[in-house]
């Protein structure tokens, strides 16, 4: 026998006595439904609940006018007036020339 399909021949049957593993366990065995009586959390998509954060209220905002701006003029100390020399000079009968000169 060649070597080949002495190799192939085992692995064969290694297969074959292996299939059984693979299938599902009999109805008599412990396991038996026991995979169908569980939920399946794997197939249903899950289901998220956003629940809205705490509302947290405020004091309203208290807007203040600015104070009024006065302009308080400066003291302003007069002193006394100068001394001025007026005068009155006729020129004709309805005309005459006025004058003042500051000394």
């Amino acid at each position: 026998m060649n070597a080949k399909t002495l190799v192939l021949a085992v692995a064969g049957a290694a297969l074959m006595v292996a299939a059984p593993a693979f299938a599902d366990p009999p109805g008599h065995a412990r396991a038996h439904g026991w995979r169908a009586k569980q939920p399946h959390h794997h197939r249903t998509p899950a289901v998220v609940i956003y629940r809205p954060g705490p509302v947290i209220y405020a004091p309203a905002p208290v807007y203040y006018a600015p104070p009024p701006v006065i302009h308080v003029p400066a003291r302003v100390y007069y002193a006394p007036p100068r001394p001025v020399l007026h005068g009155h000079i006729p020129v004709g009968p309805d005309l005459h020339v006025s004058f003042g000169l500051r000394l």
